[in-house]
């Protein structure tokens, strides 16, 4: 079964991490039943969607972070990290993160807390809480685990988690992502994601209070 899987994943041009991925999941289900079964796409859908983590789940403090990037890494798995406020998460927010998601195989998000964000933005932001910053995040399927840290850069964070990737969003230069340095001493990588013109929060707010002010 696990053959079978992997031969017909690598037919339809999935990589071979997640034909891998997906074998074991068919040999799982298979050892399940008795005898030799056909094991329906819709059980194998249904077995995906139960071992995702829940939202809440993928909230987490940076000590037990710690913990869980050290074992993903013990499956070969490499840690995506980007950090920043996402306060009115918009398109380019999420084309940030979907790209993000893309250069590794498991993606952290670092949010700035609210007093990180008011120290940062100004006293009028963040316009969304830092709990419910946190919840929207963790609700999107391509973030697996949300940190909250307290600092103005995420660069302690960086210190504890040593991703292989840092990614950045907007028009950084590499060499002006916080942290570069650092992961570049242990041959990690830093990526910037491409920027979708025309948005931001600041400009959304900008809208918003004309938007009010016209009414």
């Amino acid at each position: 079964m696990v053959l079978a899987m992997i031969g017909t994943c690598l037919a339809s041009g999935l990589s071979p991490e997640d034909a891998v991925r997906l074998g074991n999941v068919a040999g799982g289900l298979e050892v399940e039943k008795v005898g030799v079964a056909v094991i329906p796409r819709s059980e194998i859908r249904a077995r995906l969607l139960a071992d995702r983590p829940a939202a809440t789940q993928k909230l987490t403090e940076l000590e037990q972070l710690e913990l869980l990037a050290e074992s993903h890494r013990a499956q070969g798995q490499r840690i995506v990290l980007t950090n920043g406020c996402f306060d009115l998460l918009h398109v380019g927010h999420i084309q940030c993160l979907q790209e993000a998601a893309t250069l590794g195989d498991v993606l952290v998000v670092a949010l700035n807390d609210d007093a990180s964000v008011r120290r940062l933005k100004g006293p009028g932001r963040p316009v969304i809480d830092q709990q419910q910053r946190a919840a929207i995040l963790a609700a999107l399927g391509c973030v697996d685990y949300v940190v909250m840290f307290d600092d103005d850069t995420p660069l302690a964070v960086i210190e504890r988690l040593r991703p292989e990737v840092l990614v950045k969003g907007g028009t950084y230069s590499p060499a002006e992502v916080v942290g570069h340095e650092l992961v570049a001493s242990y041959g990690g990588q830093v990526h910037v994601t491409r920027v979708v013109e025309g948005i931001s929060t600041t400009l959304l707010l900008t809208l918003l209070k004309d938007g009010k002010a016209a009414a």
